[in-house]
């Protein structure tokens, strides 16, 4: 059930928002970092949540009777 993806995906993720955020900031947008930020939160909780709920499957059908 546990895939070793998730943790790639999430850690690429992150990288990325930060080297884009350095780039940003470099640049001198800065006014776009912060919703690139709240972006890349909304995208790496969408990626947790799909987890969370087949966690939640599991543990459901383990105890049904």
């Amino acid at each position: 059930m546990f895939d070793i993806a998730i943790i790639f995906k999430l850690a690429g993720l992150g990288l990325g928002i930060t080297i884009l955020n350095t780039v940003l900031k470099k640049v001198g947008a800065d006014e776009w970092i912060f919703p690139i930020t709240i972006v890349g939160v909304i995208m790496a909780l969408l990626t947790v949540v799909t987890y969370i709920s087949k966690l939640f499957e599991a543990v459901q059908t383990m105890f049904t009777f």
